[in-house]
Order: structure tokens, then sequence, then C-alpha cells
């Protein structure tokens, strides 16, 4: 990449950045379009890469306020999904497209608008985590499936559960592509590339982070779960 290409890789990434530690999700729905744009190489082990210590901060940070026996289901729902989706797309690679993730994502924000109170009980969660799984095994988008489920939850619950939750599942991405030769050091390098951009949008989150909370951050997790839904049908 050449300089203007990393300073613009450097702001999608700040941006992105700071709409995930805000709302609790986001990091994938703004930033892969944007790096993709700038530089394909960019997506999607560098991008994985760059944003694991983001969401290990994200969880350590919030995690105290996660209810407890919220997990374990949603955790072993996405592992078992990820595996999923991988075989599927070894198997059968002409099986998902994007426009179908669009549509999905599309159907669970008008569930969560005519069904308000949602609870995230454990077959809920582990459901909406596995479909999650499979999504991301096929192409590597997870999609905001679970921050639906656990949208009303507090601000702090909110980022503290999803931000373990897309550390596993950037954690299996990794681990696939480990096997399938996808992880060298050039993946490593584009990866440094995009931490100074993680850091701006970090230090610039705070003030976001403080605003969104209670009905505000529900209807973040909305409008941002709806946009990457109406881009994934465009994208076809």
């Amino acid at each position: 990449m050449d300089v203007a290409e990393l300073i613009l890789a450097g702001l999608a990434m700040a941006l992105a950045t700071v709409v995930q530690l805000s709302a609790g999700l986001g990091l994938g729905l703004v930033g892969v379009p944007l790096l993709a744009a700038i530089d394909p190489r960019l997506v999607p082990v560098p991008f994985v890469l760059s944003g694991l210590p983001m969401m290990l901060g994200q969880w350590r940070v919030d995690s105290g306020a996660v209810p407890p026996g919220m997990l374990a289901p949603a955790l072993l729902g996405v592992v078992l999904g990820t595996a999923g989706g991988m075989a599927l797309a070894i198997l059968l690679p002409g099986i998902a497209t994007r426009r179908g993730y669009g549509v999905i994502v599309l159907l669970a924000v008008a569930l969560a608008l005519a069904m308000p109170r949602l609870r995230p009980t454990r077959p809920m969660l582990a459901g909406a985590a596995a479909v999650s799984g499979v999504m991301g095994g096929i192409s590597g988008v997870h999609g905001p499936l679970m921050g639906l489920v656990v949208a009303h939850l507090p601000a702090q619950a909110v980022r503290g559960f999803l931000g373990l939750f897309w550390l596993v599942a950037y954690g299996a991405i990794l681990a696939a592509a480990v096997p399938a030769g996808r992880l060298g050091w050039q993946e490593l390098w584009l990866a440094l590339a995009l931490l100074p951009g993680i850091a701006l949008g970090a230090a610039l989150s705070g003030p976001a982070r403080r605003w969104l909370h209670g009905p505000r951050l529900r209807w973040a997790i909305l409008g941002i779960s709806g946009a990457g839904g109406i881009a994934l049908v465009l994208a076809g």
C-alpha cells in the first residue's frame, strides 16, 4: 500500500472502532467494505488479526456486567456453527450469498422491532450464535444477530458479552486460516498497519460510549444491523 491508502485504511479502522466500542458491534459491518475498497488484501485475515486486541479489551472492560449463564450457550453455538459453515463452504461452495445473509439480518431486525422485550434465553442465544457461526464460517462475516438478541440489556452487559463473542468468532476464523495457508507474514504486516487506526478510534470512542446507553444503544444496534443487512442485500 502507498501512504494515501495507508492513511485511508487507518481512518476506516478508526471509524469502525468508534462504532464497535460504542455499540458493541459494527467493526465488520463498517470496516470490511471500506477496507476491501481500499485494498482487498486487508480482508479478512489482516482485519481480523488487528481487531483481536480490541475485542479482548472490550470484553475485559465490561465482562463483570454480563449476567451469569449467557456466555456458555452462545460460545458453544458460534464454535459449532463456524465449524459447520466451514464444512458447508468446502462441500457446497455456492450454498450461501451475501444477499441471503442480508435477508436473515433484516428478518432479525424486524423480529426485534416486533418483539421489543425479546429475552436472551439459553436456546435463543445458542440458536442465534449457531446461525452467526454458519454465516461466519462460510463468508467470514458473522452478522449482527447476537447484538439484536441482547440489545435490551444494560450497555456494559451488551459490550462485555459481544466482546467475548466476537473474540471467539474471530479466533475460529483464524484457526481455519492457518491450514488454508492464508495466515503468513504479509497478513501480519498488514494487520500491524491497521493498528494505529484502531488506537485512534479507541481514543475517540469515550464520548460515544457515555452517550449510548438504554434505548439509545438498542436503537443504535438496530440501525447498524439494518444498514448492514441492506448493504448485504444490495451487494448480492
